[in-house]
Order: C-alpha cells, then structure tokens, then sequence
C-alpha cells in the first residue's frame, strides 16, 4: 500500500546556565534546517525509521511562532534510531553548554591514566587569555556559583570541579578544568565521535578573546553528538564512539542528572522522569540539551538552542513546550500499540514499575550489564550471587539464588551472545523480587522454590554481540562433547543443583512467522523432546503443561504471534539433554515485534511470562493446564522478508522493461539496515514483514546493482529511483536508498524562514 514519508534527520543534546559576554549578533540562517525538510507526500514503507509527519508539522509550526527569534532542535530516539533536525547545523554561541565536552575530555584523560579524578587542584581566580596572554579573572556576581569564590588558595577534587561546572554551571570551576583537559584535547575528542559541530577554544569571560570573535560555538547536531556519545556509552554501546567504560559514562550521566536548572527540558516531561541535562544562557541566548530516559522504553536525546529571544522565560517556555511534545509523541505511540486487554495491560504497567532504566538496548556488554544489575543483587536481603565459572576469555560467569524451597528450578540466558532479551527480563525480575519481597507472590516463590539464575552464560559472545564464544563454538550445541568451559559450567550446575524445571532462554530469528501466515512469531516456545524416539516422558509432559501456562500469560500481549519451535531432537543440543537428563525444560524463544527494535517490549513479555511459569510451578497450578494451549500453537514457519517491492515495471540499463516483484532483507533487521536484494521475479506467493506497493510505476536500477552481464545481481545493496514512465526523463516519483522510501529530490520542501 501506499503510505506517506517525510526525509528528516539528525541528533539531540547538552546545554545549562552562565554568563558569557554577548557579541555582535550572527547572521541569521536562511533555513530553519539544514538536514530536514517540511512534511510532504510520498510513497513510503511502512518500516523506514522515521518520525510522523504530523508531528514533524508540530514541531516546525513551534518554532515558527518564535520569529524574528532562532530555534534549533535536534531529536535523537536510541531505540529506534530516528533523527531529526530543524535548524541543527545553525552555529551559536556554546554559552555553558560547552562544558559538557570539557567534562567529557576529563573523563577520558582519568580513564587514560594522566590523572584520577580524585586528584586535587588549587582553586585560583586568574587565568591567561588565548588571545593576547593577558591575565583575567572572574567576579561572583556574574557566576551561577558563588560558593567557590570562598575555596580560592584551597583545593579540590577534579570530581568536586566537574560536579559544580554541570549542576552549578560553576564559570570559575570550568575555567580551573579547561586548562587541566586542554581545548586541543577537547577537540580531538569532539571530533573523533563527529561532534565538529561543537567548538571549545576557551573558558568563560575571556573578554580579548571575546573582542577578537575568539568565542566556543556550538550547533544542535553537534551537541546532540556529544550527549548521544555518552547515553550510548553508558549502555555498553560500542556505536558511541568513545573509548570509555560504561561506569564512567554512568557517572557523567548522573553528574548531568543532578542538574539544578531544569526550567527547560525536565518541565516538559512527568515528574520522576530521569533527565540528564546542561543548560547554558548569555544575553539572548538560551540552551538545553539533555538525555531522557522514559520508564519502558530506550532514552532519547533532545536539544532545543535559541538565539534572539530576549526573554528568558519565553526561551525556557520554548523549549518546555518542544520537549512535552517530544515526549507525548514518544511515550504516546508507545501506549497506542499497548493490547486492549487490561490485565495485559496492568501486568505491563507493572513491569514498568520494575525495570532495571540503566539498561535500554539489547546491544551492552558484560561489564556493563553487571554495573547495572550487580548492586540490586549485592544490596538484596533474598538474592545471592556467586561467580561459577569463567568464559575462555576469563569473565566471571554469576549464578543468582533466591528462596529455599524445595523445587529447584534453573533459568539460564544469553547462551548466544546475541540474543539479550531475556537476559533484560531477568534484570527487572531481580529488581521485583527484592523489592516484593514481602507481598504474595515473591513470598510464595521464596518458599516453594530454590530458583537459580545464570543471566549470561557467554559472556565473551556478549562483548562481540555474537552468536558463539570465543574458540566459535556454539554452546547450545556444546552438551554432549562439553569443549567449552561455558558448557561446563552449566553442564556442572545440572549435577550440582539436579533442578526440577529449566528454562532455556533464546532470541530467534525476527522474520520468523506463525505457520504459513503473515504474523512473524513474537514468542515460540518448545517442549524439547528428550530422544528421538517420540516417546513421553514425565518431564516432557510436565514441561508441556508449562509451556501452556506461558502462552496463556503471554497471549493477550502478543495475540496471535505465538508459534511452537521445531521439536526436532538434536543430540547436541542442551534443552534437549536437558529434558534427557530429567529437568522439565521449556525452551523459550524472543522473536521481532513490530517498532520494537531494541525488544524493549519483548522484554516485558518475557518477564509477565516467566513469572507466570514460576508462580504456577510454586503453587502448582502447572498441573491443571492444558497442553492443549501448547500443542495447538502453529509452528515456525518459513522467514519472511523484510521488504517486498510489488507490482512494478523493472528498468534496466540497455534493455526492455519486465514486470517484476523485488523481495529485500537487511542484514540488521532490528535496527533496518543494510539493505539488500534477495530476489526477483513473480513473488506473489512471498510474504514480507513490509510491503511497497509500485503498481503502475518504473522501478529504475542503477548500473550499481547488477552483475558485469548487466542483469539484477542479487545480493546487492538496494537503492533504486521509481518514475512514472519508463524514460530517464520521466517524472521521478519517489525512490529507495538503503531500502528505505524518501522523496524525491524535486518535492523537497525546506522550512523556510518563519
């Protein structure tokens, strides 16, 4: 079908509060943005990373209303992956937001070994300026921190420095710690993550310098760049760009969630929501650029610059206003796809409740998984850790105890270290148990089972975001020869703790469907046959009974995209020895959700299932399912695509037009990139998790994806123009980069001046 695309772009973040002289005013850009464009129609697939048009419409119709004054936005969302920029290359004075890049650089020096944060400094008030070497120095009275003019001829700590520079948008403390990281230094680092949008050359009341146009600028997209970095970053997100632990971005982080200027970004959006933000004002100029971090999804970046808005409080009414709109359209959509049902809706909303924030994506690596979820655990009056093995590359391998009944069940993830979303689920469970520890269920759980957790069983595959550990062996098909010490280790558990119930937690394949259908399977589940002879078992019939009991608890979430895994016995495998070796095991598989690219949603899923499965197993409830609510699940069925092109006229260089359809896969389905031809021809029979509908258009190929003999080569990266004839001079219509729909260049609208 055919659906309407607006091309828009770009990044989000950092900005706070501290006088600067003002100098001439710059010349005002001639465009609202440099790398987005007003909405307008064109044909697009459904899935192409994009905000609503509607909104982007919002958005710009905002910051009209602010002329002759100048607003920049940038908008990252982490999860998804979709940008957008209005105005976000325009270049501004930086004001305070620069020291967001100055705590930057320190930290990565720290990490570096120049120094410890610990270290001390003496605090002085006179300073050198970088245009003529003349000394300076800085009055309280044009300081948001006047505190430390008490600590000059003192010391103290580089951390205590950084603190007040964010929080207090301290001048004097920036300006002690700029001469400490070096600007050379600040913007090496600012360009090695692509932040050249941002410029530091200096600290704060260099009035030569000021006089020579020698100022710190900044523009949306480059602030947006900085923040980003850190956000992804503390994640373990290896895209951040920065050579620095997720414990140190953690820690930058919470020094910019302590902010005390929230007037902007934080009003826009519910109380008790984190923000992490830096404002930064001089004379008609007022910033914010922060990290949002909305309880059930992945944080979002959002940076608002003004120019030319003499009063304060309609500057800060701007940027609130964008950021309630930025947040009612995030968290809106995320409730619009919610199930109907209120009990699936209430088991979500209490999953929210339990969420583990620090842990946004599917993508982190160990360190980072166990900085957040480590002290929940050590700090936990009912949880236990213990490290019981070690990875080929020696990361500890924790296995998690609560209760002390006499059931023993065991639960163990990321077997394959890329498919976290169970693992994620396991985090909030920790965090529900110790914090429900004395209602019903948790009690119930607490006295009737000994449950034992392995969160990460490959946690060298974790750091590489692959499949298989560090020899590139599988362990899931490590059971009978047990080469690996992965293997081993949960191989010497069985023994050990002789667990009644098992759950082996998996993710498969996105594009998987429900049978023949068009569905892909959310969910699959399986009770792993213990030979191959298809023979019952007790366990066997047990684990049925269980497997029932998750698809009931997980159905109204995700109705009807729920399949039943292939059964058939593999020797090597564990949940299959597993079965074989008397543990009632129930394999569970997180497979793709539509908007769900870091499976935050999945998540909740697993986590409303597996305490339904363990709650019936304590109360024994399990025993009057139904396996009738497993048995009837359809099986996996044959992948989809990710995209079919239908109905078009396929142009080739040289030769005559033919009818043909156009099957294409990402190789990152999740994240929609990496486009890729996988086929051609008459694929009405294919089906697709998005369809393209070119009926009566000329699909025009360039000479880049065919093969020397000029035909389709497949496997090529798919990028095409659709026109309306079959001329090169025809009408262009709409085209695909990258497998994703823009518009054509012709129908571009830029925002113009308001």
């Amino acid at each position: 079908m055919r659906v309407t695309a607006v091309l828009a772009s770009l990044l989000v973040l950092s900005c706070a509060p501290a006088p600067d002289p003002v100098g001439s005013p710059s010349p005002r850009a001639t465009s609202a943005t440099e790398n987005a464009s007003a909405p307008h129609a064109a044909p697009a697939a459904k899935h192409a990373p994009r905000f609503d048009e509607a909104f982007v419409q919002r958005l710009h119709d905002r910051v009209a209303r602010e002329a002759p004054g100048e607003v920049s936005v940038a908008l990252i969302d982490l999860g998804s992956g979709r940008r957008l920029g209005i105005g976000d290359t325009v270049r501004m004075h930086a004001a305070s937001t620069m020291k967001v890049p100055v705590m930057l650089e320190l930290f990565r020096q720290a990490e570096a070994g120049r120094f410890s944060l610990d270290d001390s400094l003496v605090v002085k008030n006179e300073f050198t300026s970088i245009a003529d070497g003349s000394r300076y120095s800085l009055s309280p009275e044009d300081d948001s921190d006047t505190e430390i003019y008490t600590w000059v001829g003192g010391r103290a700590t580089l951390r205590e420095l950084i603190h007040r520079m964010i929080t207090l948008s301290s001048n004097l403390a920036t300006n002690i710690l700029i001469e400490l990281a070096d600007p050379d230094s600040i913007r090496t680092t600012l360009a090695a993550i692509g932040a050249e949008g941002m410029q530091v050359l200096r600290g704060v009341e260099d009035i030569p310098a000021f006089r020579r146009g020698m100022n710190n600028s900044t523009t949306a997209d480059g602030l947006a760049r900085v923040l980003e970095a850190i956000a992804r970053c503390e994640q373990g997100d290896a895209r951040s760009g920065l050579e620095l632990s997720p414990t140190a971005c953690a820690e930058m982080a919470d020094i910019l969630g302590d902010q005390q200027f929230t007037e902007k970004t934080p009003s826009g959006v519910p109380a008790g929501v984190r923000v992490a933000n830096k404002t930064g004002w001089i004379t008609e100029i007022d910033h914010d650029g922060a990290i949002v971090y909305p309880t059930g999804r992945s944080p979002y970046v959002l940076v608002v610059l003004t120019r030319g808005i003499a009063d304060r409080k309609v500057a800060a009414r701007v940027a609130g206003d964008i950021s309630r709109m930025v947040w009612d359209e995030l968290t809106e959509s995320r409730t619009a796809a919610l199930p109907a049902d209120p009990v699936a809706r209430a088991a979500l909303a209490e999953h929210d409740r339990y969420r583990v924030d620090a842990i946004t994506a599917r993508e982190f690596n160990h360190e980072g998984f166990w900085r957040a979820v480590g002290p929940i655990i050590d700090a936990s009056p009912v949880l236990e850790r213990e490290v019981v093995g070690r990875s080929v590359e020696g990361r500890e391998i924790y296995l998690v105890r609560y209760g002390n009944g006499p059931t023993p069940v065991l639960l163990w993830s990321q077997m394959h270290g890329d498919e976290s979303t169970a693992t994620m689920s396991l985090a909030d469970l920790f965090r529900y148990l110790t914090e429900e520890a004395d209602q019903p269920l948790p009690r119930r759980l607490a006295e009737r089972l000994t449950i034992y957790f392995v969160p990460m069983l490959n946690p060298d595959g974790v750091e590489r975001f692959q499949r298989r550990n560090a020899y590139g062996i599988d362990i899931n098909r490590d059971a009978r020869m047990q080469a690996t010490p992965e293997g081993r280790t949960l191989k010497a558990l069985q023994e050990r703790l002789r667990p009644q119930f098992g759950f082996n937690l998996h993710d498969q394949n996105v594009r998987t469907r429900v049978g023949n259908s068009e569905r892909t399977a959310a969910i699959a589940l399986l009770a792993p046959p213990p030979n191959g002879t298809g023979q019952e078992t007790e366990g066997l019939a047990r684990a049925k009974r269980v497997a029932a009991v998750i698809r009931n608890a997980v159905e109204p979430l995700v109705a009807g995209h729920i399949a039943r895994y292939d059964d058939t016995f593999n020797p090597r495998a564990f949940g299959d020895l597993m079965q074989q070796w008397g543990v009632s095991t129930v394999l569970v598989e997180s497979g793709g959700w539509k908007n769900d690219p870091e499976k935050q949603y999945l998540r909740a899923t697993n986590f409303v299932g597996i305490r339904a499965a363990l709650d019936a197993i304590a109360t024994g409830a399990y025993a009057d399912a139904d396996p009738a609510a497993y048995l009837s699940l359809e099986e996996n069925g044959r992948a989809a695509n990710d995209l079919l092109v239908r109905g078009g006229t396929i142009v080739l260089p040289g030769r005559p037009p033919f009818a043909a359809d156009l099957a294409v896969n990402f190789t990152d389905p999740l994240e929609l990139r990496g486009a890729r031809l996988v086929d051609v021809g008459d694929l009405r029979e294919y089906t697709a998790r998005d369809t393209i509908d070119a009926s009566g258009l000329y699909i025009h190929v360039p000479a880049e994806m065919l093969d020397r003999d000029g035909a389709l080569a497949l496997g090529t990266r798919v990028s095409f123009i659709v026109r309306g004839g079959a001329g090169s001079d025809s009408a262009e219509v709409w085209r695909v980069e990258d497998g994703h729909v823009v518009p054509a260049p012709e129908r571009t609208v830029s925002a113009g001046e308001p």
